[in-house]
Formats: structure tokens, sequence, C-alpha cells
């Protein structure tokens, strides 16, 4: 995959995985082979970012970053450009929101407690992925931008 943002996505999960030795450790119990070359060439852009090699680190990680973005490649339909302004607006609200539900269902005087109940869970993973979405739109836009 000859991406700059998968690259730096999956330059990022090689440094939390513990670096390219650790990586190539990984992709040699997983596949048979690695070695922290190829990792270091991935990493820097000179080879590809393999499937495999995503799929390694990522399941090794706990973390999709990687696959979630190649899942929104086909996931989305064409929204109508909105303007940079307007969704920085949108999201500041649906961050607050989100950050809101969540302050409200820690606190001492919720129904829960400092535990969160089955319906303040519900809201705040509901508003959070609210915000994800608005600030996923933002990404895209700015993805979408031509450098000056």
């Amino acid at each position: 995959m000859a991406d700059d943002v998968i690259r730096g996505q999956f330059d990022g999960l090689v440094r939390r995985a513990g670096g390219v030795d650790a990586v190539a450790a990984i992709l040699e119990a997983r596949h048979g082979s690695g070695t922290k070359g190829t990792v270091s060439k991935m990493c820097r852009g000179q080879i590809g970012v393999t499937i495999d090699a995503v799929v390694a680190v990522e399941d090794f990680l706990g973390s999709y970053p990687i696959t979630r973005r190649l899942i929104e490649r086909i996931g989305k339909d064409p929204q109508p450009a909105q303007p940079l302004s307007e969704l920085a607006a949108t999201c500041a609200v649906a961050a607050g929101e989100a950050h809101g539900a969540l302050v409200r269902a820690m606190s001492e005087t919720s129904a829960g407690g400092s535990a969160l109940t089955r319906g303040e869970r519900t809201e705040v993973l509901a508003r959070m992925r609210t915000a994800r979405e608005e600030m996923d739109q933002i990404i895209a836009a700015v993805e979408g931008m031509a450098a000056p």
C-alpha cells in the first residue's frame, strides 16, 4: 500500500509495538518470515506496507486504525462538500455533548455512581461515535484538499 497516511499509521503502530525489532519478531512468529530491514523500509516508505504486516501488528496491539481507514474507503457515500468551518463547529458541538455525557455518567450523583449504568454506557457510546463521525468528516475533507 503506497499511501502516506497508511505508512504514517503503520509507523505509529510499529513504535507502539516496541519498534522494528519487535514487529519483525511478530511477523516471524506469525508468518515464518520478517526482518527488521523490511519493517524499517515499510515505515520509511521505501517499500509498500503489506496487508500481512498490518494485520499482524494491529492484532498484536488490539488497535485497528489502518483496517478502519480501508473500510472507510468503500463504506461512505459521497457527501456534498461542506465548508471546513461548518464541520469544525458541528464537531465541537458533538465533542462537547460526548464529553458532557461521559462526565455526567462518571459523576458520583449519577444513577450508577462512578460506575456507568447500561443506559449511561449506551448514551456515552452513541455520543462518542457521533463525535468520531464528525471528526472523520473533517479528516476526509482535509485529506481531499489540494496542498498549496
